[in-house]
């Protein structure tokens, strides 16, 4: 397990274009998050050097007053093997939410939000072979055919007769224009406001003619990343969309659920595998989310929801490991990235249950996973051609594509302006796993496995209304060993497998 985690390092700081020190890797092999420090490296180290050093790792630990293991320790150049480091069953890598704005007037705090994104995203695409001769925006020439720029998209326009899509690109110093030709393999995908691209550019002999994108690099998944896999052969369980409180709460199917959990009924033998369940959002139903929802609800007050789900969850087994985000439904401020819920309404829920910001991304077992409850599905299924709430996991390789989870701002997503993006994919997950759309998909993206997962709320008449058909009680069981997957459908009683992934 160390060779796979220091591969994963080795190819994380290849992907932000960084060379790392043998005895720097060495030292971060023995800290017990080194994928946390590996990223604040990498942020620390942009646009200043391309090497990682032990010193610096030294100075990162230092300044996180975590543990610091001595040079000695650590050995220099490979001479002295680190200590070998202990998979643990739940590691939490990254949240979210990075607490309140550094700035006072709303207009800087969105715009240190966005300088993040920009920053994040650039990064990975800095250094591209396939972005040559990057430049600023501020230092195009139109002499210099291709130059390369990275830049967000602020617009994106239509010519009324040929049909050509035209950009408007931003960077942290100045904006252009470009002209992307229907029909050329560029414009295969469509952009999306906020999202940020590099493009190789020619520029025409004639000044007054705006330059034209011959290549886009989005910041996407490496195609041959290592991926992270459990020595063992433990199994999570993937959920979400439980709505506890609500009159279509699933309650015969939960309960089925909670039996084969314990053994009981078919299957003992992948239910004794299980340790981790994981639960992507909309714990409970909440209250005044949507129009009249008071008259589907079974519980009206929200702290009675959370003690409710504490009861709901305490039918599990005891042994598991739980760990949820909330999502739209849940008691906490909407605006994505969310906090973690308050404790006044956590209490009732049992020791074995971690509840996290989100998005958040942790390890189980050594397999990196990130929970998103997917809220964005609102804004990125009208933008993207031929997508639908029945087909989630082409809008979640889209994401994949662009490393962000909601790119769009100020549409029906509500972003939060906090200093530093949290919608930034960032590690790349062995594991992305959403929520919200009340139905279920299982796909894979170079190496990633994607998982919308099941809600536990039958139908109703808001859902009939918005013309969204649940898929309900689907429970995904992933092997953290192989990311096989198994599906049981508890919707009609005992489970039922109904399928498999390899």
């Amino acid at each position: 397990m160390d060779g796979e985690l220091r591969s994963h390092l080795v190819h994380y700081f290849e992907e932000n274009h960084k060379l790392v020190e043998a005895a720097a890797l060495q030292l971060l092999l023995t800290d017990h998050q080194p994928l946390i420090v590996s990223r604040e490296l990498v942020e620390r180290s942009s646009g200043v050097t391309p090497f990682v050093t032990r010193e610096m790792v030294e100075a990162v630990l230092a300044n996180r007053r975590l543990p610091r293991v001595s040079a000695e320790a650590a050995g220099t150049a490979g001479l002295v093997r680190a200590a070998p480091r202990r998979v643990l069953p739940f590691e939490l890598i990254l949240e979210g939410f990075s607490g309140p704005p550094v700035a006072t007037q709303p207009i800087a705090a969105y715009q240190a939000l966005f300088h993040s994104r920009f920053q994040a995203l650039a990064r990975m695409l800095r250094g591209r072979p396939s972005l040559p001769n990057l430049r600023p925006v501020k230092e195009l020439r139109g002499t210099e055919s291709p130059t390369s720029i990275v830049g967000m998209v602020r617009e994106v326009r239509e010519t009324p007769q040929r049909h050509h899509l035209i950009l408007t690109l931003d960077d942290e110093a100045g904006s252009v224009d470009v002209l992307v030709p229907k029909g050329s393999p560029g414009s295969r995908l469509p952009f999306l406001p906020d999202e940020v691209v590099g493009v190789v550019l020619q520029f025409s002999r004639e000044p007054r003619r705006i330059p034209r994108v011959a290549a886009v690099e989005r910041p996407e998944v490496p195609a041959n990343r290592p991926i992270g896999r459990s020595p063992t052969p433990r199994r999570a369980i993937f959920l979400s969309d439980l709505h506890i409180g609500s009159r279509s709460f699933l309650s015969d199917s939960w309960a089925h659920l909670a039996e084969f959990l314990h053994g009981n009924g078919p299957h003992p033998e992948l239910a004794a595998s299980i340790d981790h369940v994981v639960i992507a959002g909309d714990l409970v139903d909440g209250i005044g989310i949507y129009p009249r929802q008071e008259r589907d609800l079974a519980i009206s007050d929200v702290v009675e929801q959370y003690a409710e789900l504490g009861r709901r969850l305490a039918q599990l087994p005891p042994h598991l490991t739980i760990v949820a985000v909330p999502g739209n439904h849940d008691a906490v401020c909407p605006a994505e990235p969310q906090p973690a819920l308050s404790a006044n309404l956590t209490k009732a829920l049992g020791p074995n249950v971690r509840i996290l910001a989100n998005p958040s991304t942790f390890a189980l077992d050594g397999a990196v996973i990130e929970a998103y409850h997917g809220r964005s599905f609102d804004d990125l299924i009208p933008a993207l051609p031929g997508a639908s709430y029945a087909r989630p996991t082409e809008v979640m390789r889209r994401m994949l594509q662009m490393r962000h989870l909601a790119p769009i701002y100020g549409d029906r997503t509500p972003l939060a302006p906090l200093p530093r993006d949290g919608l930034v994919i960032d590690p790349v997950p062995d594991i992305l796993v959403t929520g919200h759309a009340h139905t279920y998909g299982v796909d894979r993206y170079r190496g990633v496995l994607l998982l919308n997962a099941s809600t536990w709320q039958a139908e109703t008449e808001y859902q009939r209304m918005r013309n969204i058909s649940p898929v309900p009680a689907r429970a995904a069981i992933v092997d953290l060993s192989t990311l096989g997957l198994v599906t049981l459908d508890f919707s009609r009683g005992a489970p039922v497998t109904e399928g498999a992934a390899a």
